[in-house]
């Protein structure tokens, strides 16, 4: 473990042979670092969907001397290599977007304080099979795009009728 007046190593030679995360890096040409890897790795380990502030919270109980801008020019790598999502946060009061390193088809709740939630999976199935094909075309057509993704957030409690 470093200590705060130690740097962070920059390469993963000293780090398990077979991470799953070491491969990964690889197959998108990223280059891999150390820092890069234990904030992927930590990403993929949470469902919580952290703030780049969260991140680096989690990262620093085991490389104290890993800075902020480390953590938010790491997410924006991954981002950009399709190997996490930032979900931006609309809510009022708290604008610090949040991350997601769960490539699969899923829904994200969003709630009123920013928190948010993946759907299970059968509702997130259900859910995209309720709303017609045609519907999906239209609303893409309409926008300009050939693809998009629908968020679904809780602006007020849901009522059971």
């Amino acid at each position: 473990m470093n200590t705060i007046n130690q740097p962070v190593s920059d390469d993963c030679s000293d780090l398990a042979t077979h991470s799953p995360a070491k491969a990964i890096f690889a197959n998108n040409t990223i280059r891999c670092t150390k820092p890069r890897l234990l904030i992927y790795e930590a990403l993929c380990a949470t469902k919580l969907h952290p703030t780049a502030e969260e991140l680096h919270n989690t990262v620093r109980r085991t490389e104290p001397g890993i800075s902020l801008a480390t953590i938010y020019n790491t997410l924006e790598l991954l981002v950009d290599h399709g190997l996490a999502r930032r979900i931006a946060n609309r809510c009022p009061g708290s604008g610090a977007n949040r991350y997601d390193a769960d490539q699969s088809p899923h829904l994200h709740l969003v709630l009123n304080d920013g928190t948010v939630l993946d759907a299970p999976k059968d509702l997130t199935k259900e859910l995209a099979d309720a709303i017609p094909a045609g519907l999906m075309k239209k609303l893409a057509k309409h926008a300009g795009v050939e693809s998009f993704k629908i968020e679904i957030v809780e602006d007020a409690p849901l009522h059971q009728h």
